[in-house]
């Protein structure tokens, strides 16, 4: 697969990157759009040294499942990771 992949501060690489295999319970998603997001810019500017190179940039992504119970469904990606198990989560916003 290709990726755009931040090498280092304003220095960014379009290369190949070994397909991933999801794990138990994931699923594997086919990209078809992503987004360069705040936090992609300050990696690209070195300003946020929890984004070291090398990254592959573009967190906020749709696409279509491949394989699975859920082959072929589009979908969007929610890139933060949650508790589920505080009020917030449990009522279904997770995004709190």
């Amino acid at each position: 697969m290709k990726a755009l992949v931040y090498t280092g501060v304003e220095t960014l690489d379009y290369a190949d990157a070994p397909r991933p295999r999801p794990g138990e319970g994931e699923d594997l998603i086919r990209i078809h759009a992503s987004g360069i997001c705040g936090s992609d810019m300050h990696a690209y500017l070195g300003h946020d040294d929890r984004r070291p190179a090398p990254l592959v940039l573009g967190h906020e992504a749709a696409g279509i499942v491949l394989g699975g119970p859920d082959d072929g469904r589009r979908v969007t990606i929610n890139p933060l990771v949650t508790c589920q198990t505080c009020e917030a989560c449990q009522a279904g916003r997770t995004n709190l």
